[in-house]
């Protein structure tokens, strides 16, 4: 049964941080595989899903064969929530080059506008005591 008010907003953009005019866009729950909602961008890449049940999702970016072509992000999404996701036709550049300073903004403006009560984070700060690489 789905949920009013829970919902999924975004945006899909190409690797140079242009929108994806008329992206088509599937809705997959992470725990049973299965894809919940589908849904095609609008003019500025920007795709909504609504009433959707709580938990685990990730946003796929389909080709015109039906095949994915990209995923998101992983995300949770509890009752009533708003998230703000989106996905991104990946580059040989590394994909935070440029990205924060414009799209990260976009994306916070928008989900605000939209009463945005939790967004997806896009990576895990990197610990800065030990292991990996810095």
């Amino acid at each position: 049964m789905s949920r009013p008010g829970t919902t999924v907003i975004g945006s899909a953009w190409n690797q140079d941080n242009t929108p994806i005019p008329a992206a088509r866009l599937q809705l997959r729950n992470v725990d049973d595989g299965k894809v919940v909602a589908t849904a095609v961008a609008d003019d500025a890449g920007k795709f909504t899903f609504a009433n959707i049940d709580p938990g685990t999702y990730a946003v796929e970016l389909v080709g015109a064969n039906g095949k994915i072509v990209t995923v998101g992000q992983a995300f949770v999404i509890g009752q009533g929530e708003t998230v703000a996701t989106f996905v991104r036709i990946g580059s040989k550049a590394p994909w935070f080059a440029g990205f924060f300073s414009n799209a990260a903004g976009a994306v916070a403006a928008a989900a605000a506008s939209q009463g945005v009560t939790a967004l997806a984070p896009v990576q895990l700060p990197r610990s800065s005591s030990g292991g990996g690489r810095q």
